[in-house]
């Protein structure tokens, strides 16, 4: 395997390790998404554990031939979402699994909320969250739009292709970390938690009607499905969750169990 070929595992598909330099750069931000940073900690903490190990090291950790500016790349990823810890710079820096990357990868009890913070750790990651966070992430072609054309976000532009490899790997680390939009909760009322939530795009109906739908896998392993137009509107959410509220009753009938509370 070439050192191009051990390179592309963790490359996003738009971009490769950095190329000439140019007059326009855009925001820095992680190279690659949580997902596959998280599967990046992991080849360290097999072997490692939580010991700080040097860069020649890892390196070999990861399958790749030597320390260089791709190595640093993925480093800083990795550091961005607060999985490992650094010391010490070039080839005399160290790397440790952080105790957020430990906890997420032995499943700790907080795992889905570590995952939601680390996702969000990443300034850029976080500043357009806070932004979109009401409705949810727009389409690509709308979000490049805001990107390279705004001057809305860490005041500063990308450039177009900055902007693709950004929005999939933000796009991918939402969806992962399962971050929904304000008010679309996960619930643990009544012993019943929402376990996952797969958020759809369905692009292929009207631009007037296009939906989102959101499959909620429940605790028991069942599947509750909702389907929302994606130009809901936050006074319209509230009337849906009102009208839910009014018709439970007649759908959900008491039980037992509920009727001596």
């Amino acid at each position: 395997m070439t050192e191009e070929d051990r390179e592309s595992k963790y490359k996003s598909p738009t971009g490769g390790v950095a190329a000439g330099k140019t007059k326009k750069r855009s925001p820095n931000y992680p190279c690659i998404d949580l997902e596959k940073a998280l599967e990046l900690t992991g080849k360290i903490y097999s072997i490692d554990k939580r010991a700080p190990i040097p860069v020649s090291i890892l390196v070999s950790r990861w399958g790749l031939p030597k320390y260089n500016s791709y190595v640093r790349q993925l480093i800083a990823a990795l550091t961005y979402y607060g999985l490992i810890d650094s010391t010490g710079k070039g080839e005399n820096r160290r790397v440790a699994v952080s105790d957020r990357g430990y906890r997420i990868l032995e499943n700790a009890p907080d795992r889905r909320k570590l995952l939601r913070a680390a996702a969000l750790e990443p300034k850029i990651f976080n500043e357009i969250w806070q932004h979109y966070k009401q409705k949810g992430l727009p389409s690509n072609d709308v979000l490049e739009r805001d990107l390279v054309w705004q001057n809305s976000f860490a005041n500063t532009k990308f450039t177009k292709n900055g902007a693709r490899t950004f929005i999939q790997n933000l796009k991918s680390t939402i969806n992962f970390a399962k971050i929904l939009p304000e008010n679309i909760t996960y619930g643990e009322e009544n012993g019943t938690e929402i376990i996952d939530v797969m958020i759809h795009e369905q692009n292929n109906t009207p631009a007037s009607a296009a939906l989102r739908r959101l499959d909620l896998t429940l605790g028991s392993g069942e599947v509750a499905t909702i389907q929302i137009p994606t130009s809901i509107t936050m006074k319209e959410i509230k009337y849906l969750l009102d009208g839910i509220n009014l018709i439970k009753g007649d759908l959900f009938p008491e039980s037992k169990d509920d009727a001596g509370k």
